[in-house]
C-alpha cells in the first residue's frame, strides 16, 4: 500500500475499520487485514477489530484462528449480538453445535430481529437432520423480513433436504425474483427440480457466469448448476464440459502420492496379526452401524432403506469418528503418527473412545436398536472402528467404478474431496480406495456386508432383506417403501431417495463418450469390471 494512502492518516479507528470492511467486501483481504491490524496495534482490545479479524480468518479457512479472535471480542463486549452471532457461526463451521447454539441463542436474546442468527441456528439444526426445528428458525427469520435472501435460500435448501421439493422451488423462485443473480438461489433451484427444455433458470445461470464480477467460487457453483440442468435436458456433452470447467477452476492440489503412502502405511501396519493381538479391545455395544464406501456409491440409498425400519435411526454423515481418531493423530500429515498411536492403544483407552462415540449417538437418538452413521470415508478408519467398537456392523456400498467416479465428478463436493478435481486423479483415488478395501476384507475381524448398487436396483427386496438381516433386526416391509420415509437427508442424493427404485443410473457413464477417457485410463483394469 502506497505511503500516501496509509489508512490511519487523519482518520479515527472507526474510519480505518470501515475502510477495511470496504476492502473486505471487494475481496481485498490483505488490504483489509492491514487496516484491522493497524487499529489493533494502537488499541489491542478493540472488540470490533478483533471480530473483523475473525471474519477474515474464516475467509482464509482458518476457523481456529477465527474462534480465538471472536472469543476475545465477545469477552470484551458480551452484549454485542453481532459478535455472538459470528462466534456461533464459526462454531457451526467446526461442528461444535452446543457452543454454536449457545452463542446464537444469546444473539437472538440480545436482538430479536437478527436474521443472521436465526438462519445460523436453522443451519445448525439442519446439519443434525433436525428439520422441523430448523424450519422454525427460518420461518422466524422470514417473519422479520420476508425478503431476506439468506432466509429464503436457507429455507429452500432445508425443504429440499426434507423431500418437499415443490415448496423448496417456491422459495428459490422468490429469492430469484428479488435478485436474478443470486448464485445460491440459482444453484438451489437447479438441485431442487428436474430442468425441462427451455428452462429460464439455465439462461440466468449462463448470464451470471458471463459477468466479469463473478468470483471463482461462484463460477464453480454455477458451472455445476448448469451441468446439472443440461444433464436433466439430456444434453450430456455440454453438461460434462460445464463440470470439467468447474473442476478446472476449483484447482487440483490433492497429493495422490502422499495419499498412497498413507494407505501403504495402513496396509503394512494393520495386518491380521495386529488384530489378533488386540482381542477384547473397545466398547462391546452392537448399536452402531457404519455405512462406508466411495461417495455416490449408493450410501444414501442404503441408509434410507435402513432408516425406514421402525427400529433403526439414520443419523446421516457424522464427523465424530474422525474427531475421535484425530485424538490419535489421524489428522496429521505424517501417517506414522496415527499408526504408532494405534499400535500403542490400550484396552482402556479403546473402551473410552468407543464410549465417547456411543454417548454422541445417544444425544442424537436414545431409543433405536441400531443407529446408522453414513460417513462414506470412514472406510479409511475401519481399523480404528474395529478396535473401539468391535461389535459394530459395517455396510460397504459398491458401484461400477466408471459410474461411481462419473457421478462424483458431477457433484460439487467440499474442499476435503480434492481428489475429485479432475478425472485422472479421481480414477487414481478410486484405485487406492479399492486397494484398501480389499485389504480390510482380508484382515478385519469386524462384520462387513457388501451392498452392490447394481444388484439393489435390479432386485430391491432380496438385497434389502439381506441388509436388514445383517443388522440383526426383524424385517420391516417399510424398508421397500424407502422413498416415502419422511426424514431430513443432507447429501447430493437427497432428490433420488425420494423416488422409487430406478435403474437409469446404471451404465450412465456411457452417455458422455470420450470425454471420460482420462478416467478410464486412470482406472485401468477396474474400468472393465
Amino acid at each position: 500500500m502506497a505511503q500516501n494512502s496509509h489508512p490511519t492518516t487523519g482518520k479515527s479507528a472507526l474510519e480505518t475499520l470501515q475502510r477495511g470492511i470496504d476492502f473486505q467486501r471487494r475481496n481485498l483481504f490483505r488490504e483489509a487485514e492491514f487496516c484491522y491490524q493497524t487499529v489493533l496495534r494502537q488499541q489491542p482490545n478493540n472488540a470490533m477489530a478483533l471480530n473483523l479479524m475473525g471474519t477474515l480468518a474464516i475467509e482464509a479457512h482458518r476457523n481456529d484462528v477465527a474462534i480465538s479472535y471472536m472469543k476475545r471480542a465477545v469477552k470484551l463486549d458480551p452484549n454485542n449480538a453481532i459478535f455472538r452471532n459470528n462466534l456461533g457461526n464459526v462454531y457451526n463451521l467446526v461442528g461444535n453445535v452446543d457452543l454454536a447454539r449457545k452463542h446464537l441463542r444469546k444473539a437472538i436474546d440480545l436482538d430479536g430481529r437478527l436474521i443472521e442468527a436465526m438462519c445460523n441456528l436453522g443451519r445448525s439444526y439442519r446439519t443434525e437432520l433436525a428439520g422441523e426445528i430448523a424450519e422454525g428458525f427460518y420461518r422466524r427469520a422470514l417473519e422479520v423480513d420476508g425478503q431476506s435472501l439468506t432466509a429464503l435460500v436457507g429455507m429452500g435448501d432445508l425443504l429440499t433436504d426434507m423431500g418437499r421439493q415443490a415448496e423448496a422451488v417456491g422459495y428459490f423462485e422468490r429469492a430469484i425474483a428479488l435478485d436474478q443473480r443470486n448464485v445460491e438461489a440459482l444453484a438451489g433451484l437447479a438441485l431442487a427440480r428436474r430442468a425441462m427444455k427451455g428452462d429460464p433458470a439455465l439462461a440466468l445461470v449462463q448470464a451470471r457466469l458471463e459477468l466479469p464480477t463473478t468470483t471463482d467460487r461462484d463460477r464453480v457453483i454455477l458451472h455445476h448448476a448448469a451441468g446439472k440442468m443440461l444433464n436433466d435436458q439430456h444434453e450430456y456433452l455440454p453438461a460434462i464440459r460445464h463440470f470439467t470447467k468447474a473442476k478446472a477452476i476449483s484447482g487440483n492440489d490433492f497429493d495422490i502420492d502422499l495419499h498412497t503412502r498413507l494407505y501403504d502405511s495402513f496396509i503394512h501396519t494393520f495386518d491380521a496379526g495386529f488384530f489378533e493381538a488386540r482381542q477384547g479391545f473397545g466398547n462391546p455395544s452392537d448399536r452402531p452401524v457404519f455405512i462406508v464406501g466411495m461417495p455416490r456409491s449408493g450410501t444414501t440409498l442404503t441408509e434410507q432403506i435402513c432408516a425406514s425400519h421402525r427400529g433403526i435411526y439414520g443419523a446421516g454423515e457424522l464427523p465424530i469418528i474422525r474427531l475421535l481418531a484425530a485424538e490419535l493423530g489421524f489428522d496429521q500429515l505424517d501417517p506414522t503418527i496415527f499408526t504408532k498411536a494405534m499400535g500403542a492403544l490400550t484396552p482402556q483407552k479403546s473402551k473410552d473412545l468407543g464410549s465417547k462415540y456411543l454417548g454422541y449417538l445417544k444425544k442424537r437418538n436414545d431409543k433405536a436398536i441400531r443407529v446408522i452413521d453414513k460417513m462414506p470415508h470412514n472406510f479409511e478408519l475401519l481399523t480404528f472402528i474395529s478396535l473401539v467398537l468391535p461389535n459394530a456392523r459395517v455396510v460397504h456400498c459398491m458401484r461400477d467404478p466408471m459410474d461411481n467416479c462419473t457421478s462424483c465428478f458431477m457433484h460439487n463436493f467440499s474442499d476435503a474431496h480434492g481428489y475429485n478435481a479432475d478425472l485422472a486423479k479421481l480414477g487414481q483415488y478410486y484405485r487406492q480406495y479399492d486397494r484398501l478395501m480389499n485389504h480390510w476384507a482380508k484382515v478385519l475381524p469386524i462384520a462387513i456386508h457388501d451392498m452392490q448398487y447394481e444388484r439393489t436396483v435390479a432386485d430391491l427386496e432380496t438385497q434389502a432383506r439381506g441388509l436388514i438381516a445383517f443388522l440383526g433386526v426383524e424385517w420391516d416391509a417399510a424398508c421397500l417403501q424407502f422413498h416415502e420415509t419422511e426424514r431430513t437427508v443432507r447429501t447430493p442424493s437427497r432428490w433420488q431417495v425420494r423416488q422409487p427404485i430406478y435403474s437409469t443410473s446404471v451404465e450412465r457413464w456411457k452417455l458422455y463418450g470420450d470425454a471420460l477417457d482420462p478416467l478410464r485410463a486412470a482406472l485401468g483394469p477396474l474400468a472393465q469390471v
